[in-house]
């Protein structure tokens, strides 16, 4: 019986920035073929810089609702497609809403990993449902005065 479960590095090791276009460059983006999975989770290995405390690290999930096909001849495989990498309107960040007397609100997920100690690595995990056929991670940090963090960010698609 074949693993379901397909565990694929993302973002690896990469020097945050302050902003998720700076952090990895649109052509660099590792896109995820998620074929007829419904759950992902992350996991996710915060590094702060040296010298810095309570920095926060943000990570996105996006999903692609464009119509450009990068086909595989394996599920769950990483493609480093630029047309779809660079394709600016149709990735949507992934979200849930609040509903409230019938009016439901949506809100983008932004999932936080918060480093409070300098040079120090923190993991997280976070689960979401999923409904695109690709997937995207994108991440940025703040409260940087000097030394960058990094950011290792492991997908696992079921």
């Amino acid at each position: 019986m074949e693993n379901k479960v397909k565990s694929l590095i993302v973002l690896n090791e990469v020097t945050l920035e302050s902003t998720e276009t700076t952090t990895q460059a649109a052509a660099n983006r590792r896109i995820v073929d998620t074929f007829t999975s419904d759950q992902i989770n992350l996991v996710v290995k915060y590094t702060t810089g040296a010298g810095e405390t309570l920095n926060n690290c943000y990570v996105k999930i996006w999903g692609y609702i464009g119509v450009k096909s990068t086909n595989t001849n394996y599920p769950y495989a990483t493609t480093q497609d630029t047309d779809i990498a660079a394709d600016s309107e149709n990735w949507v960040q992934i979200g849930t809403y609040d509903l409230s007397s019938g009016t439901a609100t949506f809100t983008a997920s932004v999932f936080k990993v918060a480093g409070a100690l300098a040079a120090t690595t923190y993991t997280a995990y976070f689960a979401t449902g999923i409904t695109f056929p690709k997937i995207r991670i994108s991440a940025f940090e703040d409260g940087v005065a000097t030394n960058k963090g990094t950011i290792t960010v492991n997908v696992l698609v079921q």
